[in-house]
């Protein structure tokens, strides 16, 4: 927890990072939200899905 407290001072909400001109890509980095009423999908999901997801992210990183 006190790793995201540390990420919310030093990185900009996804609301305001996406009015930016051009938008930022998601990469996959910490992001959050100001809003309250969005739920972190990430903590959800089962171990498997998270290891497809990071490897289908590094795959499309190197290009394959």
């Amino acid at each position: 927890m006190i790793d995201e407290a540390f990420n919310r001072q030093k990185i900009l909400p996804e609301e305001e990072r996406r009015n930016r001109n051009p938008p930022p890509l998601f990469d996959g980095s910490f992001r959050w939200f100001r809003s309250p009423n969005i739920i972190d999908l990430w903590h959800y999901r089962s171990e498997e899905e998270k290891r497809r997801i990071v490897d289908l992210v590094w795959r499309r990183r190197l290009g394959q």
